[in-house]
């Protein structure tokens, strides 16, 4: 890696920039994995999603990607599964001298719930869930779409502050986002049944870890260590008189999570536009604008830093031809009750 390179992995600007998670590699592939997170400018991608619920219980749904090859074709969001029921397009358009890739995807839902999982399993994952209510006059449609949220703001909650602030100075998170990395991986390697032992040893690494983060104060400091990733790793193993072989598991272990975050810190760069189409009238929402009889939510990586999102609606379809079956019917009931009373008053 040269030094322009490292400089650039270094920096830690703010606005709108992809932020792109960076384990330090495995040495001899026997040591610890170590992360550090790095920030380069980069694109936008949209992502528009039209769902029209049918009242016969299917579901049509249509997403609409646009962006430049890398975002296209990235973990963070992927389309569904192409197969039966569902087709998908890829095309690449000039704008401006950019090139900008499109891709289309769409298909028909026949089940009342779709779970995504996306091949990548540190992907935005979703389900769409529908069902309805029939009662003698009209049918309530229900609508819910959850995306699971990313935790950043319990896991990493000084990265969480600098996303919103846009104030990604890596100093001021980096340290933290590495010790949770590391207690997470150890977490992961605990065999069952937990012990009491087992936990005060991984809580001994982890401290140590923290304390040994938490010295770095410069960028010169992260240079150095970057530049000395082998020593720096080594000697801070020395105290524990650790395997190889323990090395090598956390280092893989600790991959999952490094993938994960920065799959998270790529969200940044999407924005999320989803349009529904319900059946009948809408009767409640938490959409952020209708467009006529079209709900709109608009969101980004914002919405996803914490828990699930959940996107909901209901509308009504009333039965008119049982409504008119009963109001003929109640109409023919007075008439007889009035027949009746003429009778009763000419006799």
């Amino acid at each position: 890696m040269n030094e322009n390179n490292m400089n650039q992995m270094l920096r830690a600007t703010p606005l709108k920039q992809n932020y792109i998670v960076n384990l330090l590699l495995m040495w001899c592939k026997v040591s610890i994995l170590f992360i550090l997170l790095m920030i380069i400018a980069g694109a936008c991608v949209e992502n528009l999603i039209f769902i029209q619920l049918h009242p016969d219980g299917q579901t049509y749904m249509r997403f609409h990607s646009q962006g430049d090859s890398t975002d296209i074709w990235n973990d963070d969001f992927q389309h569904p599964f192409t197969g039966r029921n569902w087709s998908t397009r890829t095309s690449q358009k000039i704008r401006n001298g950019d090139s900008i890739w499109v891709r289309n995807t769409k298909g028909l839902i026949r089940d009342s719930i779709f779970v995504y999982t996306p091949e990548s399993p540190s992907g935005l994952s979703y389900k769409l869930k529908r069902w309805t209510i029939r009662g003698r006059f009209s049918s309530n449609h229900h609508f819910e779409m959850t995306f699971d949220g990313r935790q950043i703001k319990s896991d990493y909650p000084l990265l969480y502050q600098a996303i919103l602030s846009e104030k990604m100075d890596s100093l001021h998170w980096l340290p933290e986002a590495l010790t949770v990395i590391i207690d997470k991986s150890l977490m992961d390697l605990i065999s069952e049944p937990v012990t009491i032992k087992n936990q005060q040893w991984n809580q001994r690494l982890v401290n140590h870890f923290r304390n040994t983060f938490a010295r770095i104060q410069s960028l010169a400091d992260l240079k150095q260590m970057q530049n000395n990733r082998i020593n720096y790793i080594i000697n801070t193993l020395k105290p524990f008189q650790v395997d190889t072989s323990f090395s090598e598991t956390l280092a893989e272990t600790m991959t999952i999570h490094e993938e994960y975050l920065q799959t998270s810190l790529d969200l940044d760069d999407d924005s999320f536009e989803i349009k529904v189409l319900m059946p009948g009238q809408v009767v409640s929402t938490n959409s952020s604008s209708l467009n006529q009889d079209t709900l709109v939510w608009s969101f980004g990586l914002d919405s996803l830093l914490n828990g699930k999102f959940i996107l909901q609606a209901e509308s009504v379809i009333y039965d008119t031809e049982n409504t008119e079956k009963i109001i003929i019917l109640g109409v023919f009931i007075l008439l007889i009750f009035f027949s009746l009373l003429l009778i009763r008053q000419f006799e």
